[in-house]
């Protein structure tokens, strides 16, 4: 396992550990809870550093990308970032990957299922700069607060899913707009030799901004209740990008892509399970989903919600009962005890208050 470089840092902060893709995480520090609360009403810094990043220069880069990635990486302009899927070659998602085309540089950040310095780097004359950089994500309604008190107001030009460029101590830093949490969200990359200073700056805006330290896990709740994917749950559980709903991270005229020959075939027959939002007293992991007698589902992810004070969760459904509003069991003839529902599940309290001064 891949440890973290600033695992010391943390450490002294509390921070309890766990593994993502097999590289170590900061999976919480106080309670999953508080940490939570710390995203959905203020700001949270999570180190991202788990991430794999692999860069290359931008004129072999985007030629290469787009052969191995489902997005039209074609497309992708200066200073911004194309959310896309890679795929093994039986059309298995295997990893999330942020594309960010910046100072004659594209960069692929990857939330992989493994850790493997292979991850896009067998083209383009790609280079695997994991160790030559730091992550850190910081969500929150009042994450705008933090990116301004590191980079200054100039961040009020980034439009969401950009990328720009800054001086961090006399290195080149780089902030990019591209938050899961419903909130608004930044990740701050910075070069090795300046991820402690960045991490302290950082600690200090997010509680200026009366936040909090933050792990993946409390990360992972938000990102379910605002309906984004999470390749260490449901992608590594399901697999197939249709039956994920993953169809807007690709572009479906091109003529291939890795995996794109299986990925294809299954969007022409159609999938025969979709991801479902579910909700309730009876959504736990592994739950079968009944309609009266008939079993039409099953619980693939689930957790408490905070705010919605109720269990909630993904199923995998049966194609044609694959939409909001069915009231289930899990028993059969059971009485009700689970629903399917929209997603986002909450409102964010960013679409709310806004960035205000």
């Amino acid at each position: 396992m891949r440890e973290l470089a600033l695992k010391k840092f943390w450490e002294e902060r509390g921070a309890k550990f766990g593994e993502l893709g097999g590289a170590q995480c900061v999976e919480s520090f106080a309670d999953a809870e508080s940490e939570y609360k710390a995203i959905r009403n203020s700001a949270g810094l999570c180190d991202f550093s788990f991430m794999r990043i692999v860069e290359f220069p931008e004129s072999d880069g985007i030629d290469y990308l787009d052969t191995a990635l489902a997005a039209n990486i074609l497309k992708l302009r200066y200073g911004r970032i194309i959310d896309t899927f890679l795929c093994d070659e039986n059309g298995k998602i295997t990893a999330e990957v942020f594309v960010a085309n910046i100072d004659d540089k594209v960069f692929a950040f990857t939330e992989s299922l493994t850790d493997s310095a292979e991850i896009l780097g067998e083209g383009g004359n790609a280079k695997d700069a994991t160790k030559d950089y730091a992550i850190f994500s910081v969500d929150g309604p009042k994450a705008w607060e933090v990116a301004r008190d590191i980079f200054g107001s100039d961040i009020f030009n980034l439009p969401y899913l950009a990328i720009e460029k800054y001086d961090f101590e006399g290195d080149c830093a780089y902030l990019m707009r591209n938050g899961k949490t419903g909130e608004f969200g930044y990740s701050f990359v910075v070069p090795s030799a300046k991820a402690e200073a960045m991490a302290q700056k950082l600690c200090q805006a997010v509680e200026n901004a009366g936040g909090a330290l933050c792990g993946t896990k409390a990360h992972a709740v938000a990102r379910l209740e605002s309906g984004f994917f999470n390749i260490y749950k449901e992608g590594a559980l399901v697999g197939d990008p249709i039956a994920l709903g993953l169809q807007w991270m690709a572009d479906f005229s091109k003529a291939s892509f890795s995996g794109s020959e299986a990925v294809y075939k299954v969007r022409e027959e159609e999938a025969k399970a979709k991801i479902t939002a579910v909700e309730g007293s009876g959504v736990e992991k592994g739950a079968a989903l009944y309609d009266g007698d008939k079993k039409i589902g099953e619980v693939i992810t689930s957790t408490k919600s905070v705010s919605l004070g109720d269990n909630i969760g993904l199923a995998l459904m049966d194609s044609e009962c694959a939409y909001p509003s069915l009231e289930l069991s899990t028993a059969p003839g059971g009485e009700v005890n689970a629903r399917t529902v929209t997603r986002p599940m909450t409102v964010s309290e960013s679409l709310i208050k806004g960035m205000q001064q």
